[in-house]
């Protein structure tokens, strides 16, 4: 009897050791996927990274700038081509965009006069204001031809046959060529490119 107990002991114990193995197996269903480890959470991918919000053109040193509306708006009052004068530029780019130069006091306060190139066109306008006299003047200066063509009084009314009567007509093409010569190269040095090429948004 003896042996009969020990030996039904031991099936008994082979029993419980067999099943005990089984049960610590895993299942195939629940091995680990490709690229993961038993324990582990699977690896996360990485975030892709953010695109960098856009930023306005870049400026030289002392010279302010902003984009508002879709026209780029620089204002310098440090290097001006004009003696006591700081200037506010505004660029429209495109076909039928434009630079608009305004005269400004030191501190940044507009005056009325101003100069526009229009590519378009080909015509630089000019206005200018007569404090002493209390009037102004239109000029339009042919940017292919390099010459003034026309000017008008502030109403618009045409002055250039009267400004040639009075032998003032060459006075005033030199005087307006030489400003679109300062506005050319002020342009190119300041900002690495000519007025016509940040019309164009090159």
């Amino acid at each position: 009897m003896k042996k009969v107990g020990i030996l039904v002991l031991g099936m008994v114990m082979a029993l419980v050791l067999v099943t005990g193995c089984s049960q610590g197996a895993p299942a195939g269903g629940d091995k680990p996927a490709a690229g993961e480890t038993a324990g582990t959470e699977p690896a996360s991918k990485p975030e892709a990274p953010m695109e960098p919000e856009a930023s306005p053109a870049s400026a030289p040193e002392g010279v302010t700038v902003e984009e508002k509306d879709g026209l780029t708006i620089y204002t310098d009052l440090q290097k001006s081509p004009f003696e006591n004068s700081g200037l506010k530029i505004t660029i429209q780019k495109g076909e039928d965009g434009y630079a608009k130069f305004v005269k400004t006091d030191l501190t940044g306060k507009e005056t009325v006069d101003y100069y526009t190139f229009d590519y378009a066109k080909n015509v630089m306008e000019k206005y200018y204001y007569v404090s002493a006299m209390g009037t102004a003047y239109y000029y339009y200066y042919d940017l292919a031809g390099d010459a003034l063509v026309k000017v008008e009084d502030g109403d618009h009314k045409d002055s250039t046959q009267s400004l040639k009567d009075n032998k003032r007509w060459d006075g005033a093409n030199e005087k307006t060529q030489d400003e679109v010569k300062s506005l050319e190269d002020y342009f190119k040095a300041q900002y690495g490119m000519t007025i016509k090429e940040a019309v164009a948004g090159k």
